[in-house]
């Protein structure tokens, strides 16, 4: 009896300390998997997930990165800590460490002579680095319910996809916004999307310059006064040196020929009046704000099957009868067949569709391209919208950012020429915009305030019956 209890306590023991042993391995094991197979991102918005933005550029990255996240032990933000463990985590080019400033304090001057508050990033590549504010990472709002200022978007994610995309690209393009001519301003919103490509935004008035050297591509948001004979040949003669441009226009009853005639110039002629859409289904809120059909091009990729923009006040865009065999024209946007063109828009009554209106389709939105040199490469790149509304900052809210989205990808495809916007959208913490066409609105207003209601009753009613009779 004694033998055999040793021998089941031996066996017991024995057992035990595999099970320990396959535990700690186990152990040793998962602690070396990267945190996205470890931690699961449970959050609204992703906050821990890298998007498929930073994923493509990330594999594409060739250079080694370093980020440093220059914080204090126990300070940490938890969201920005486990962000940019992905990142390191993603890519075998990115190493990533936390440095405590009050264990190094002069860490930081390796990178930039000005102080670098706590919870900052730091990315570097080479000798080139770029400092991220902690203070930016987070966008916040007043609550006025407990009258505090509380977090409503997070965009560490943009911010350290730019940083790394601007450390490991040598050359930094120039967009050259005109003014002078009563051009649309940039909206905030509209400036961050096309710094997050790394792109510089100048102010340029051609009245007293010239188009600079260093231009990447030029910005003519929709003047509301004519430019100068002059004005209008220095942006041809950049044109067709080579130059890009995103160009968009509003309808006026002023006749424009100079601006205009940058537009013919490349085959291009603006029609004459206001579209406005038939189908519910495809404008929001009134039939001249336009949800236009996408195509599926280098600019409008990340937006073709997440989202879409909205076009208010928008002109038909034509093409000229004769233009130069070295263009080439692309559609990105086009109203659908139930849209249609009022062409006197100052005696026009009504908005519903009336005989001699010319029926859609109608593009309004369009890619230029030009081999000016026949080399059979392109040379010369020009993006036009017909509404200078898609820049507008209250449309651009209405769709979540899409508009700005669009705006971002054209630039970078038009400086940088690069097909994929690299540019990650902030993550918002606090109700988003549910964007809805006006069929869809009044479909579901129907459902909810109509159809439930009375189906609930009728059901409600069966089920007395049934009792009643029991």
């Amino acid at each position: 009896m004694e033998k055999k209890s040793l021998k089941n306590g031996s066996y017991s023991i024995l057992i035990t300390l595999i099970v320990i042993a396959a535990a700690v391995v186990l152990n040793v094991i998962i602690k070396t998997l990267p945190e996205n197979l470890t931690q699961l991102d449970f959050s609204t918005n992703k906050l821990y997930t890298l998007s498929d933005t930073t994923t493509e550029f990330l594999a594409g990255i060739t250079d080694d990165v370093e980020i440093y996240y220059i914080c204090e032990n126990g300070e940490e933000d938890d969201t920005t800590l486990k962000l940019l463990h992905r990142y390191a985590d993603a890519s075998s080019h990115v190493y990533m460490e936390q440095i405590d400033p009050a264990l190094y304090p002069g860490f930081t001057s390796q990178y930039t002579d000005e102080t670098v508050k706590n919870g900052s990033i730091i990315v570097a590549c080479g000798e080139t680095s770029k400092v991220i504010d902690g203070d930016g990472l987070y966008t916040d709002t007043y609550n006025s319910s407990t009258g505090k200022l509380v977090h409503a978007a997070y965009d560490g994610e943009g911010q350290v996809t730019s940083a790394i995309d601007y450390v490991t690209n040598k050359n930094v393009p120039v967009l050259y916004v005109l003014n002078g001519n009563g051009e649309g301003t940039l909206d905030e919103a509209f400036l961050e999307a096309i710094a997050k490509n790394n792109i510089e935004v100048k102010n340029l008035n051609l009245l007293s310059e010239d188009v600079p050297e260093d231009a990447a591509g030029l910005l003519i948001n929709a003047p509301q006064n004519d430019y100068s004979p002059d004005q209008a040949e220095k942006i041809i003669n950049y044109l067709e040196g080579g130059g890009s441009a995103l160009i968009t226009s509003n309808y006026s009853i002023y006749s424009m020929p100079n601006f205009d005639s940058i537009l013919s110039n490349y085959g291009l002629v603006r029609k004459e009046g206001v579209l406005f859409e038939g189908d519910s289904g495809h404008f929001m809120s009134y039939p001249y704000c336009l949800i236009p059909n996408m195509e599926y091009t280098r600019i409008t990729e990340k937006l073709y099957n997440s989202g879409f923009v909205l076009m208010p006040m928008c002109q038909a865009i034509e093409q000229t009868d004769t233009y130069r065999n070295s263009i080439s024209m692309y559609p990105l946007l086009q109203s659908t067949n139930s849209s249609y063109n009022k062409a006197d828009v100052v005696h026009m009554t009504t908005s519903v569709k009336e005989n001699g209106d010319e029926d859609g389709p109608f593009t309004i939105g369009m890619l230029v391209e030009e081999d000016t040199n026949t080399d059979d490469e392109v040379d010369t790149r020009i993006v036009y919208y017909s509404t200078g509304y898609l820049l507008d900052a209250d449309y651009n809210t209405s769709v979540s950012g899409s508009n700005a989205e669009l705006v971002a990808s054209t630039v970078n495809y038009l400086c940088n020429n690069a097909a994929v916007s690299s540019a990650v959208p902030v993550k918002n913490l606090q109700v988003q915009y549910l964007t809805m066409s006006s069929f869809s609105a009044n479909f579901w207003t129907v459902v909810t305030v109509f159809v439930l209601p009375l189906l609930f009753i009728v059901i409600g009613f069966v089920i007395w019956m049934k009792r009643r009779k029991g």
